[in-house]
């Protein structure tokens, strides 16, 4: 069984985050801030910002225990911070091997969103 720390799980959390961005540059003209703030849908948090440590706070259930997917996608660009949709699915907590992708990216499966509004001041 594979263990997994909250200090570990929250460099995958980032990783994954990273990767949003990189994604979301192919819909919104690149740099994207690699700052974040997280509009988690779970645990009643729908419409609040939170930072990377409160959603790993609510989003690490324990070492050998995983939500199974947690979809992450860039949705907003501000000047100095991208905001990224994080949610929770339904199912219960389980090993890290059956999470959506145990040997790479664990339970942070990447979508990409449809719109991505890009709030950023442009100077021209």
């Amino acid at each position: 069984m594979h263990l997994m720390t909250r200090e570990e799980f929250r460099e995958l959390f980032e990783r994954s985050l990273n990767v949003a961005a990189d994604n979301a540059e192919a819909k919104v003209p690149p740099p994207i801030p690699r700052s974040f703030l997280i509009r988690l849908h779970a645990f009643g948090y729908d419409d609040r910002l939170v930072s990377v440590d409160d959603a790993v706070d609510k989003i690490y259930v324990a070492s050998d225990r995983f939500y199974r997917i947690i979809d992450v996608a860039i949705i907003e660009v501000l000047s100095n911070e991208s905001v990224a949709f994080v949610r929770v699915s339904g199912h219960a907590p389980d090993a890290l091997g059956a999470t959506w992708d145990p040997t790479g990216s664990g339970p942070f499966k990447q979508l990409i969103a449809e719109k991505i509004l890009d709030r950023r001041v442009h100077r021209g």
